[in-house]
């Protein structure tokens, strides 16, 4: 397996549809186009206060298209669109996030190239950074992302192999601590397909293998990555919920996280309402 310095240094969404509009015609605007409308779900202990998008220190944090998601979903089924899963036993954080200003959160489809590129951008280079080898992995990184061409051709899957080739170089053995800085720092797992889509039930990868049928039949829910900046700066309306009998079979609807959240806070609120309004 080739070093990184060795190497220089369309599914549609059928969740539903919003007012009338088809649901591909509305998967396709959110990806051609940044929405500028976020949707997170998360899980904490009571003891966590949440007042950024993602961890302190992280520096990426992964969000879905909220207009994907109205008619509201089920708490117990909303979190697996994004490769997660319900928790009964833990606070559930939601927020709906319009950032007033766009680029302070320099939204991504989460596609490796997109990575690519994000990477470059929060990992500031000199120009003759990557010419030596370097002992510091966020540099590594950088100089990694920076060595990735995105070669145009006729035959999709030797695009896409050249593209996925690269980036799975950062999950074999050699590169464990580039893997955990991406874990740590941009929330990116193996289950990652980096297709610009979250994998659906890939929580359990690691106990449940998939196929390449299975991840692509699950691929349903674009994927962005985002700044790890305050609640505020992303202008987030935010909810938290203590665990309670029935919790999971709620409707949690965006509009209703909008309207009962705290502006650029969470807000402690002690059950979704029945219609989620």
């Amino acid at each position: 397996m080739r070093n990184l310095f060795a190497l220089a240094l369309a599914a549609t969404l059928t969740l539903t549809a919003a007012a009338q509009t088809a649901p591909v015609v509305t998967d396709a605007a959110v990806r051609e186009a940044l929405p500028n409308d976020y949707l997170r779900v998360s899980y904490v202990p009571a003891s966590v206060q949440v007042t950024s998008l993602s961890r302190p220190g992280a520096v990426r944090a992964f969000v879905t298209a909220t207009p994907l998601f109205t008619p509201a979903l089920r708490v117990a089924d909303l979190p697996a669109y994004s490769g997660l899963v319900n928790d009964d036993k833990n606070v559930l954080v939601a927020m709906r996030c319009q950032p007033p200003k766009p680029e302070a959160v320099d939204a991504v489809l989460a596609t490796w190239p997109g990575v690519f590129l994000a990477l470059q951008r929060d990992i500031p280079l000199s120009a003759n950074a990557c010419i030596a080898p370097s002992a510091d992995v966020p540099t590594q990184l950088a100089c990694y992302a920076r060595g990735f061409t995105d070669q145009p051709g006729t035959a999709v899957p030797l695009v896409l192999d050249h593209a996925l080739h690269y980036a799975a170089l950062l999950f074999d053995d050699q590169h464990t601590a580039q893997a955990q800085w991406l874990r740590q720092n941009y929330g990116i797992f193996p289950a990652f397909s980096g297709l610009g889509f979250s994998v659906k039930d890939s929580y359990s990868l690691d106990t449940k293998p998939m196929t390449a049928q299975q991840i692509l039949v699950e691929s349903a829910s674009p994927e962005y990555i985002l700044k790890n900046v305050s609640l505020a700066a992303a202008g987030c309306r935010c909810v938290r919920i203590q665990p309670y009998p029935g919790r999971s079979q709620a409707r949690l609807d965006p509009a209703w996280i909008a309207t009962a959240g705290g502006d650029g806070v969470c807000k402690e609120v002690k059950a979704i309402p029945a219609r989620g309004h």
